[in-house]
């Protein structure tokens, strides 16, 4: 079964990775190809009908998908919606998120999943019906290497739209809908009854898998620990309550005489252990782990009574094809594969061995397994590895899974009986959580305690994967020193970098802001960081894995144009990440206590060949606002950039008298992200660009960039790139070449089938 499964999973991943999706005339054509393939091999041509049935199932559940998209008629614009509450909404200072399952759209019937932020003052509760007044965008996520892929997250939750809403109003209270939500709703509100304490939205999560009101200093501790499985509802949790469950019943079952008469105490421990362990798991939200934990309980229960013996390998393979069947797009979730690849490896290295005997197997074995196992994916997936992975779990799982949890899963319970017992049992697991969050930051302070690692090959990642293998084989398998030599690759690797006198440059998306990063041989620039609000911090979500996915481990010069927050707000994180080695801005009391120094006209520098000059603005065009942006000059031999924060009309009319000759330059970042305030036509001439850059966001408020600017630069010949279009826009600049290669164009390089462009031409 193991190899069926993989089979089929390599069918739906084929599928997934796709650029278009393929008619579904095609599904038809698959099922008789496959017909002939038994009728004429049967059994020996298993594998590749598994494999084509997993094409033509996630091509049939992805046409389903996108049958219904937001029309373009209705993007942005106000109109009227109404739907069920699909989500425990999290209510925030300023607005309330939540999904909303669609009945109406503008007076017509519709049907999908939107993502909601609601400004009223209403409480909102999952199941009930409203009306909301709305504008609302397709899913057009950030583009970037190194940066999170929201379309593809939105795509694997089924979100159709996302959208903001001023008013609205509750049609209907049914109590009936979404019952298991109402439920788990009303035990969050019971929790947080509770003192509020810094680590109760961890008890939350535990009791729930809810854990939108954790922040993101919490999730960076469990990520520098290594131990986000722990705060992640899955197989560790629900193994736990089923083992806790099963014994508790075995024991209660055995002291009354007649019961083992009608059913052994093994069976009745294990029925009740799988019946708690499938609650559990729809009062956590049923997420893929949790499927496939409770899937592959519910095996190993009907083995056991049937009296039959099933490997562990088919057990695995049987969830991981349940997993597929209910839901194909879960491998677009790195959950999956982390979750099957976990218990992949504890079944590789713990089976096909002698009999277990010392400590070290049943205590540490499975933690150096699970350390080492994983080290690869971990680099491949987030380009980074947490050195204190191990202490930090071997302290945390047994509290977390021996004390923690049963007070929390019992407190729950309590609060049908006893609100009182309840609340005693949740302020325990509270407090003991609060000592081990205590020691868990404390570890992630450590320096060394977390490395990053540039973005390796794909083959790289897959190499690593077989040395993996080779160390956990067991003794005296031929091969085992094999794991050195597919190490190498993935321990050898340097991230390349420009040669001498080159340069790369990028322009980041980061929506509607502005940041990009120039490298040379052996120094990083940055020149913005992007803003930062209540939902999202552009230097720290995209800014920082970018330049982790580029092998840097710290910043030479960080450059803030000016103050507003679309180019300065990302910064503060991205310092406090990253080392920074010096800081030059237009606004540097904004850093205090930090250190910054001006950017000021006639400051040149030189790294590595590549010459950087400061064109504006001077001591006395200081404190303008957009008008004191710091405009920067890049020479790559005869290749020229120039990046101009958000200066306007009087910035450049100052640039055009007295740095005429010195502007010209082949690439362009637009000043001000278009905008018709700076678009002075002798400033357009001076510089003559070859390729002009817009850093913009999605639909954004402003219009940008303005109609009339891109008309201009049009009618001059000017290749345009936008960030909304393009995603992150990235040039190799050489010393001895006049002409500016193609960009790399992020966006188009990894465009999906449901992206946005996609959907249109389907």
């Amino acid at each position: 079964m193991p190899l069926f499964s993989l089979a089929f999973l390599c069918g739906v991943v084929s599928v997934a990775h796709l650029t278009h999706l393929p008619d579904l005339y095609w599904v038809g054509v698959l099922s008789i190809f496959s017909a002939i393939l038994f009728y004429f091999f049967k059994q020996r041509a298993l594998l590749l009908i598994f494999m084509i049935g997993g094409i033509a199932w996630m091509t049939l559940y992805a046409h389903h998908a996108l049958f219904w998209t937001l029309p373009d008629t209705l993007e942005n614009k106000p109109v009227r919606v109404t739907g069920t509450i699909a989500s425990i909404a999290v209510t925030e200072p300023h607005r309330t998120s939540f999904l909303l399952s669609l009945s109406t759209l503008a007076e017509k019937p519709a049907e999908g999943l939107i993502s909601l932020s609601y400004a009223g003052r209403e409480s909102v509760h999952v199941g009930d019906q409203w009306q909301f007044q709305v504008r609302l965008k397709r899913i057009h996520g950030l583009m970037n290497p190194g940066g999170m892929d929201s379309d593809q997250i939105s795509f694997e939750k089924s979100i159709k739209a996302v959208g903001f809403s001023p008013s609205g109003n509750m049609i209907a209270h049914h109590w009936y809908c979404h019952t298991v939500d109402r439920l788990r709703e009303k035990l969050i509100d019971k929790i947080k009854k509770n003192k509020m304490t810094a680590t109760l939205p961890w008890i939350v999560a535990l009791a729930t898998g809810e854990r939108q009101h954790i922040d993101s200093s919490s999730w960076d501790v469990l990520r520098r620990t290594g131990t986000n499985h722990l705060m992640a509802i899955g197989g560790l949790h629900i193994g736990l309550v089923a083992a806790f469950t099963s014994f508790l019943v075995s024991f209660l079952w055995r002291r009354i005489p007649r019961w083992p008469l009608l059913l052994p105490a093994t069976d009745a421990g294990a029925i009740g252990a799988l019946i708690v362990a499938m609650g559990y798991g729809v009062m956590a939200g049923f997420s893929v782990s949790t499927q496939r934990a409770d899937l592959m309980l519910a095996l190993a229960v009907i083995c056991l009574l049937s009296r039959r013996k099933i490997l562990p390998w088919s057990v695995w393979g049987w969830a991981l094809m349940m997993v597929l069947l209910l839901n194909p797009f879960c491998v677009l979730s790195i959950s999956v594969w982390l979750s099957f690849a976990s218990i992949a490896l504890i079944i590789y290295s713990m089976s096909a061995r002698l009999s277990p005997t010392g400590w070290w197997w049943k205590a540490g074995r499975i933690q150096w397994v699970m350390a080492i196992g994983l080290l690869p994916l971990s680099i491949g997936l987030f380009q980074e590895c947490s050195w204190v992975s191990f202490i930090a779990n071997s302290i945390a799982i047994p509290f977390v899974g021996f004390l923690i949890l049963p007070c929390v899963l019992l407190g729950c319970v309590c609060f049908l009986f006893s609100p009182m017992m309840a609340h005693a049992l949740i302020g325990i697991a509270d407090t003991v959580m609060g000592a081990v969050w205590k020691l868990l930051v404390y570890l992630s302070h450590f320096s060394w305690g977390i490395s990053h690692a540039a973005l390796p090959h794909p083959w790289m990642v897959v190499s690593a994967v077989v040395a993996v293998f080779c160390f956990l084989s067991p003794i005296g398998l031929p091969g085992r020193g094999l794991g050195f030599f597919f190490l190498l690759p993935l321990l050898f690797f340097q991230s390349p970098t420009p040669e001498q006198n080159d340069a790369w440059f990028t322009l980041l998306d980061v929506g509607q802001g502005l940041s990009a990063v120039i490298q040379t041989h052996h120094h990083i620039l940055v020149f913005d960081a992007g803003e930062k609000t209540d939902s999202h911090d552009r230097g720290k979500d995209i800014v920082v894995p970018f330049l982790y996915s580029i092998g840097a481990d710290h910043i030479d010069k960080l450059v803030i144009s000016h103050g507003d927050n679309d180019h300065i707000g990302g910064a503060f994180s991205l310092i406090q990440t990253i080392p920074t080695r010096l800081i030059e801005t237009s606004v540097p009391e904004r850093f205090k206590p930090t250190f910054a120094a001006y950017c000021l006209r006639g400051e040149k520098w030189s790294w590595d060949g590549v010459e950087f000059e400061f064109l504006y603005p001077t001591p006395d065009q200081l404190g303008l606002d957009n008008d004191s942006s710091c405009v920067l000059r890049v020479t790559v031999g005869k290749n020229h950039i120039l990046l101009t924060g958000d200066i306007e009309r009087k910035a450049e009319e100052y640039l055009v008298g007295v740095s005429s000759s010195t502007l010209s330059s082949d690439i362009l970042v637009a000043p001000h992200h278009g905008s018709k305030t700076s678009d002075l036509d002798a400033f357009i001439q001076a510089v003559n660009p070859c390729i002009v850059l817009f850093p913009v966001g999605y639909l954004n408020r402003y219009h940008l960039p303005s109609p009339s600017v891109v008309e201009k630069y049009k009618q001059r010949g000017v290749a345009l790139y936008d960030s909304v279009q393009d995603g992150a826009i990235q040039f190799v600049l050489k010393n001895n070449e006049e002409i500016i290669q193609k960009p790399f164009l992020y966006r188009i390089e990894h465009t999906h089938f449901f992206s946005n462009n996609a959907i249109a031409s389907i």
